[in-house]
């Protein structure tokens, strides 16, 4: 067998092993807090304070636009977001949370806080693995596999780093290092391809 399918194979169970796990952490806080794992996703999304279309939390999570409406009706039923036109387009709905549903947000983080808090390894080792994640997750997204994706490697204002130099983020004029690198930046452009 080829090393780097084996190591590669080893990588896809290693993710999918702490997938697993985080998935069943997840399931435990949304059943404290009665809600589904879709619904504990979609307050997950809106905690980062933008308002969001059901249509682009349907694409962010990875199912139907019917699907999450369902699940943002039944949020909205027990106060826990809000639904307001759009004010650029008032064909469409804007999702956000309310106040009660911010508080519940705060009480989620802070239950997964001890679960997502990264303790193996240095800061350096958890950044460069950050990084390759980033990667996998823009390869999986050229490959069709994930929709929407927000980081900074599928960013245009992106700039790998070349030779001494660090990668910058030409939008904010700032150098990147590995640590700074976004996940889901509210100031994202597709990189064209």
């Amino acid at each position: 067998m080829n090393g780097d399918v084996g190591l590669d194979r080893k990588v896809l169970a290693a993710v999918e092993r702490l997938g697993r796990a985080l998935r069943a952490a997840r399931q435990q806080v949304a059943t404290r807090h009665e809600l589904s794992l879709l619904g504990l996703s979609v307050i997950e999304t809106l905690a980062v304070a933008r308002p969001r279309r059901v249509g682009d939390l349907a694409a962010e999570l990875d199912v139907s636009q019917p699907t999450v409406s369902d699940a943002v009706a039944t949020l909205d039923k027990r106060g826990l977001i809000a639904r307001d036109r759009d004010p650029n387009d008032l064909r469409t709905t804007l999702v956000t949370l309310t106040s009660t549903g911010e508080v519940v947000a705060a009480d989620i983080a802070t239950e997964l806080q001890p679960i997502l808090r990264a303790e193996s390894g240095t800061v350096a080792e958890r950044a460069t693995t950050l990084r390759v994640l980033l990667g996998e997750i823009a390869r999986l997204q050229q490959a069709g596999v994930i929709s929407v994706n927000r980081s900074c490697l599928t960013c245009r204002h992106y700039q790998p780093p070349a030779a001494r130099a660090r990668a910058r983020c030409l939008l904010l004029d700032t150098a990147l290092r590995d640590p700074d690198l976004r996940v889901d930046c509210g100031e994202h452009e597709p990189a064209l391809r």
